[in-house]
């Protein structure tokens, strides 16, 4: 069984708990809420990005890498909010690649805030039994 490896490129724990203690909210980086799975013929990747269009999501592979990263921009209007606990600006979540994946086939789609990107496997190769000639080959 071939596992996803999850890295993320924000806030390490003393930084959260910080946060907490403080109440401080930073509004320039956030990182969204991740769920992995495991199928027979691929893994699926979702996300949770309420609030968030397509346009404002950046998928891509590179170096055996599935990076997502994207922006959720604060409202420009002032209102009178007492207490807010949403979190804007930017976001990157970085996935190793397991070496069977199709990278060629991966396929997103987003729906009701929830980005899902599928990443099939590669079919597996099966094994060849190569026979020995008696006879003398190319010399």
């Amino acid at each position: 069984m071939m596992n996803l490896q999850l890295r993320t490129l924000k806030h390490p724990n003393w930084e959260r708990e910080f946060e907490h203690l403080f109440n401080f909210n930073r509004e320039d980086t956030w990182s969204p809420a991740v769920e992995i799975a495991e199928e027979e013929k691929f893994f699926g990747v979702s996300i949770d990005v309420p609030g968030l269009k397509k346009e404002d999501i950046d998928i891509e592979v590179k170096e055996n890498r599935l990076i997502i990263s994207g922006e959720r921009k604060a409202p420009q209007e002032k209102t009178n909010v007492l207490r807010s606990e949403r979190r804007y600006g930017k976001f990157s979540r970085i996935f190793t690649l397991p070496q069977n994946v199709n990278t060629d086939a991966i396929e997103a789609r987003f729906e009701e805030g929830v980005l899902t990107v599928v990443l099939p496997k590669e079919e597996k190769v099966q094994a060849k039994k190569i026979s020995i000639s008696t006879t003398a080959g190319p010399q």
